[in-house]
């Protein structure tokens, strides 16, 4: 049977490395739009497959942007 809908889109998460949702947009081979990128993130963190590391700010005004680092 057809599955109806958008097709799935796995993420995979930077290893040996911290990383900021910057770096997966930047880095990915296929279209991420950043809400898919959040959704994801959210998912991965609620299962354990990554957790926050800290927050990193700019010098500049701006927000801060959060460091994840894939669990091992």
């Amino acid at each position: 049977m057809k599955s109806r809908g958008r097709p799935q889109k796995n993420i995979d998460w930077p290893e040996n490395s911290d990383f900021t949702t910057e770096d997966i947009l930047l880095g990915s081979s296929c279209s991420l739009s950043s809400g898919l990128i959040h959704l994801k993130l959210k998912q991965a963190l609620e299962s354990g497959e990554i957790f926050l590391v800290g927050k990193t700010s700019k010098k500049a005004k701006g927000r801060p942007r959060k460091i994840y680092r894939k669990a091992k």
